[in-house]
């Protein structure tokens, strides 16, 4: 859902750059009732590196899968990104188990009350909802508590399941921006949605 953002990347922006100093996690965790959005744990990195090799989640994400040498640092990424400000890492849980179902991302880049979302549920759990609860869940949370002005996600075209995911969660689409992703060196056409702040007015 969401691939052509990588999940897990840390963006080289400076705090100055995004107006940032550190993100800090909602507490209690952001939940629906039926999914919970939290921070990673250790225990959550060995579902998240055998979800990296999954076929699909290869063929539409760029990042690379979590090997070992990589899984020994995971948690500690993900804190730095909350850290710096740069990103906001959450694990899609199930609110009644707490396992983890998915990966959910609210990203930053130069313009500080914008920001995108990626989402990446793992194949177990896939054609459940659970991507378009967290989407919603992630963009509210930016709108309101972050007081951001336009959270976008991006789909690659032909990928149908995240293009309903995304409008499932509510968000607006904007059109078609040819050539604009890039997945494995290859450029593709990606639909372009988005929230801002009047969509979720009560």
């Amino acid at each position: 859902m969401t691939p052509e953002r990588r999940l897990d990347k840390v963006l080289s922006l400076s705090v100055s750059a995004v107006t940032r100093t550190r993100l800090i996690p909602p507490e209690p965790p952001l939940s629906d009732g039926e999914i919970v959005l939290r921070l990673r744990r250790e225990g959550d990195v060995a579902a998240i590196a055998r979800a990296s090799y999954d076929p699909e989640t290869q063929r539409r994400l760029s990042d690379e899968p979590l090997d070992a040498e990589r899984q020994q640092n995971s948690v500690e990424r993900v804190e730095e990104q909350w850290s710096t400000g740069t990103s906001a890492p959450f694990v899609i849980a199930d609110a009644g188990d707490d396992r983890p179902l998915g990966l959910l991302n609210l990203q930053f880049d130069s313009d500080d009350e914008v920001a995108s979302l990626a989402v990446s549920v793992f194949p177990e759990v896939r054609g459940r909802g659970v991507a378009a609860k967290a989407l919603r869940l992630g963009a509210v949370w930016g709108l309101r508590e972050l007081g951001l002005a336009r959270v976008f996600a991006e789909a690659a075209v032909d990928n149908q399941a995240s293009v309903r995911a995304i409008e499932k969660a509510g968000f607006h689409r904007e059109g078609t921006l040819r050539a604009h992703c890039k997945t494995h060196g290859e450029r593709h056409d990606c639909a372009m949605f988005s929230l801002i702040a009047t969509d979720i007015q009560p």
